[in-house]
């Protein structure tokens, strides 16, 4: 940090004489074009400033200018008009009406379409990604946001959570990724069908941002506050909404490569975006092209990370030490003789899964007569992600067959994911009504490919490549939404309000008998007689006869019992006002009745407020009511794989919520979450070009949706239905999905960026942090499970759910631009973290878990750029300048292998140089 601070100071020393220059009075009338009527309440702004003025009722304006090249003109309905400033100081503007007045900019959390992020009654975050994909490290959608926005938090690799870590999953708040909601173009987006399991957000399912290509999206909106009763479940903790590109005449390339230290996890990115004019009235089709390669990647850290010192070839590997009867002197003979060393066997993956994406997105509009118009968005991705599991070393008898693989194996699973979308809709004014009438269908399917594996209850026979079968969710969202803005109401009304039906599938396929197979699985019999003593065989189940492992290694196809298609319909309705009762009070309202077909009717409530006393000081303020629908996945989904407890195996059911057994345990079936969300706040300029905002909130979610902890088959107090379950499935561990908390999040966010144009170019400073505090609040034990207490929320789901996730986070950036050169500097500071990992669950009712706190970092970017010529630029860089990796694991958890670098505080794994050109035609 002290590294990162000083070249900030001199970097601002250096270019500060620059910053002040001499004051300029310009003057000036706006008028129509059509008819040179006088436009009261035109924008007029220095372009790359946010200093400006506006036009009074006679189309006047006067602004002061220190620096600056050009002044921009802009009214709702009407062309916006960019003109030199050069010697002028009296300009005579006349606007041209616009083509299409139904695309104006709306900004998320509200239905007006003049709305701005300063003048919300709640806190919104615009975040331009052309700078950031211009001279940010980062390329993908989550890990841009994690560096810019202090509210968000994401990881990826195998933090995010095996399959989960091909989609890094979006957090809001501290919050679970199923607790934000995603919008693109303002329309619902449809969530992966993956469930989240063994990383952060465990047994939640969210959003794949990663999907959409980074080439295609304009900017993001970020609202960091509650709003179910706008759009719905999910929006506990905020929406995020991407906004297409429309852009036309212009083909724009990039193409990115970066490695690691060691040469491993190359990464390459590649996209072209290109739109086309459709007609003369400002219709488009705008269309992004995206490939990009993630290679395989080593352990961070030093080269000894992860390394395994126990036995490899002997009896019993990676569940015990040397001994006197096999000792290292023993191993270390036979990987001589081998030609091999201790690194064959390291670990893989961490912090990045191997993989390629190709991904294909559009956005486009087509002007009808009149005011309406045609539109639609969409696309298809199809992604191959790879991660690996804990290496089955040549020893470890019950889950390796040495005939197979003689040096043992690192089993991969392959994940396909393809994710499909299409929104469709016509727009248009009736009787000065907007009126938009849409459907949005969305799918994400999640194929599961097993290899370099086997089934070693299967000896011999075993294939060495699964099918694990493969899980699909799908969303269709029908909306016909109204609003309509009424100037002559107070200081003007704005009244929206529509109508939504939406269905919801949920699919799992099973995989090949191999895949989930129990081969050495038994029937046995008791031998009875009858009242007249004739001697039968009565069936008494099933038992293992050599104890071997089931199933494809690193995870268990799904068998045909977890088979489900399933669906539901959603129908809703809302209403939404918003009225400037002065010029300087703004007040809104909004509520939202829906009914789901498996659950019944939810209504939420929304009230905001903001009032402006000078432009140096806003305060505004909201209540907000919300709830969650569990997911189909939640409900339905059933799958097992393999975790380690001090680095032995142990393979772990991830039960259906539907199943018999939860029922005999006594967990219901799952209802949704509800919330209650406070926030009060400030925004400022101060003065000219400073924006500041400042926001508390508090957030109460009942009844949160998680995994219970893993309850074992040894524990002979549980009911039949479950250890008949253990039996069937072979699995020595067992959750459920359960709406088994309640917490309260308490908070403190900032933004605050400050824009300064120099003689020869400008310069641009963030600074945003975000402080929250999560605690659980109440514990819902089942009726006559208390003595589980510490099962049913495990200490590692509650830390993973109150302090797995950075309680403090700060970013600091520069942009500075000037003649051919853009430079960007930026430090992010990740606050300490707490995790729990389970040591042991051989008691039943009082599993042992290892508690470690993980020291704060800072990762610090920088950046150079070139225009090489007005259209091409090369740009070259670091991520993690200094190679801030953070705390290793502590040698309790390690097992056998060498402690590694945790990681979950941002999923960076070390000093990442990158080099990209972009270019447009």
């Amino acid at each position: 940090m002290k590294k990162f601070i000083l070249f900030i100071s001199i970097f601002s020393l250096f270019y500060g004489q620059k910053i002040f220059a001499q004051k300029r009075t310009l003057t000036g009338t706006v008028v129509s074009a059509d008819d040179n009527t006088p436009l009261p309440g035109v924008s007029v702004k220095i372009k790359g400033l946010d200093e400006g003025s506006t036009t009074n009722k006679d189309g006047a304006f006067q602004i002061i200018v220190r620096n600056g090249k050009y002044l921009v003109f802009s009214f709702v309905g009407y062309e916006p008009q960019e003109v030199l400033i050069d010697g002028t100081k009296n300009f005579n503007i006349s606007l041209k009406a616009a083509k299409s007045t139904l695309n104006e900019v709306q900004i998320v959390g509200s239905h007006n379409a003049n709305r701005t992020k300063l003048n919300s009654p709640v806190p919104v975050d615009v975040i331009d990604l052309k700078p950031l994909l211009e001279s940010a490290p980062q390329t993908s959608v989550t890990q841009i946001l994690q560096y810019i926005s202090p509210s968000f938090h994401s990881v990826n690799g195998s933090n995010a959570g095996d399959a989960g870590s091909a989609l890094s999953l979006a957090q809001l708040r501290g919050l679970g990724p199923d607790q934000v909601l995603v919008l693109i173009n303002g329309k619902r987006m449809h969530k992966s069908a993956n469930v989240n399991y063994g990383g952060l957000g465990n047994g939640s399912t969210g959003y794949d941002l990663n999907s959409i290509p980074t080439g295609s999206i304009d900017h993001i909106e970020i609202l960091r506050d509650g709003a179910a009763a706008q759009y719905g479940s999910d929006a506990i903790a905020g929406v995020i909404n991407i906004v297409l590109k429309k852009n036309t005449d212009d083909l724009a390339v990039s193409t990115t490569g970066s490695v690691r230290r060691r040469g491993d996890g190359a990464v390459t990115l590649t996209n072209a975006n290109y739109g086309v004019a459709v007609g003369n009235n400002g219709g488009y089709i705008n269309a992004t092209v995206e490939y990009g390669t993630q290679a395989i990647a080593l352990q961070p850290g030093n080269s000894t990370a992860g390394l395994y010192n126990g036995p490899i070839y002997g009896g019993g590997a990676n569940t015990r030490g040397y001994d006197a009867i096999y000792t290292q002197a023993i191993d270390n003979a036979i990987l001589s003789s081998r030609g091999i060393d201790r690194h064959y066997f390291d670990q893989r993956g961490s912090g990045a899964n191997a993989g390629q994406n190709a991904l294909l997105y559009f956005n486009a509009a087509f002007p009808l007569k009149g005011s309406a118009e045609i539109y639609a968005f969409g696309g298809i991705s199809d992604r191959n992600s790879q991660f690996t599991a804990t290496y089955r070393l040549p020893g470890w008898t019950s889950r390796n067959n040495n005939f197979i693989y003689p040096d043992g194996f690192l089993p991969a699973m392959e994940n396909n994911i393809v994710d499909e979308s299409i929104a469709t809709g016509i727009r248009g004014k009736i009787n000065g009504w907007n009126v938009d009438l849409s459907n949005v269908f969305g799918k994400n399917i999640f194929g599961n490919r097993v290899d370099n594996s086997l089934n070693a209850s299967l000896g011999l026979t075993s294939p060495t490549s699964f099918d694990d079968g493969s899980y699909s969710a799908g969303q269709n969202t029908a909306s016909l939404d109204f609003s309509r803005y009424f100037d002559k109401v107070l200081k003007g009304l704005n009244i929206a309000f529509g109508v939504q039906d939406r269905v919801e599938t949920f699919q799992i396929n099973a995989g090949e008998l191999a895949s989930y197979q129990k081969g050495d699985q038994r029937n046995i019999y008791n031998v009875d007689t009858t009242a007249n003593g004739i001697t039968y065989l009565a069936a008494a189940g099933t038992t293992s006869l050599n104890g071997l492992a089931a199933g494809s290694q690193i995870h268990l196809g799904f068998q045909p019992a977890n088979a489900v298609d399933v669906s539901r319909s959603i129908t809703a309705g809302y209403a939404d006002v918003e009225l400037n009762v002065t010029k300087a009070w703004l007040v809104s309202a909004a509520g939202r009745e829906e009914y789901y077909t498996d659950f019944g009717n939810v209504f939420t409530y929304k009230a905001a407020t903001r009032y402006t006393f000078d432009r140096w000081l806003s305060i505004r303020g909201s209540v907000n009511t919300g709830f969650r629908a569990p997911d189909l996945a939640q409900s339905y989904y059933t799958s097992i794989s393999t975790t380690f407890q001090q680095g032995v195996g142990v393979d772990i059911l991830t039960a259906s919520n539907q199943s018999a057994a939860a029922r005999a345990l006594g967990i219901p079936k799952l209802t949704p979450e509800r919330s209650k969300g406070y926030a009060l706040g400030l925004t400022s300029e101060p003065v000219d070009n400073v924006e500041l905002t400042l926001d508390g909130y508090q957030i109460d979610i009942a009844n949160r949706i998680g995994n219970t902890g893993n309850f074992i088959s040894t524990d002979n107090n549980l009911p039949a239905d479950v250890k008949n379950l253990f039996q069937q499935t072979g699995a020595a561990q067992a959750n459920f999905f359960y709406n088994e908390f309640s917490t309260r999040t308490l908070g403190i966010e900032f933004t605050s960026s400050y824009k300064i144009l120099l003689n020869n170019g400008n310069l641009t400073f963030l600074l945003g942090g975000n402080f929250d505090k999560n605690e659980v609040t109440k514990v819902n034990t089942p009726p006559g499970l208390e003595a589980y207490k510490n099962v049913i929320l495990s200490p590692s789901e509650r830390a993973r759910v109150t302090t797995n996730i950075p309680a403090q986070k700060v970013n600091l950036q520069g942009i500075y631009n000037v003649d051919k050169f853009t430079f960007l500097a930026r430090t992010v500071y990740f606050g300490k973290v707490t995790t729990a990992t389970l040591l042991s669950a051989a008691d039943p009712l009082n599993p042992v878990y290892y508690y470690q706190t993980l020291h704060p970092i800072w990762v610090t970017d920088i950046s150079a750029g070139y225009k090489i010529t007005p259209k091409i630029q090369g740009t070259i860089g670091v991520n993690n300048l200094f190679n801030v990796l953070g705390d290793y694991s502590s040698p309790v958890i390690s097992g056998l292998r060498n402690p590694t670098i945790v990681g979950i505080q941002d999923g960076n794994a070390g000093i990442q140089p990158f080099v990209r050109f972009t270019a447009h035609f």
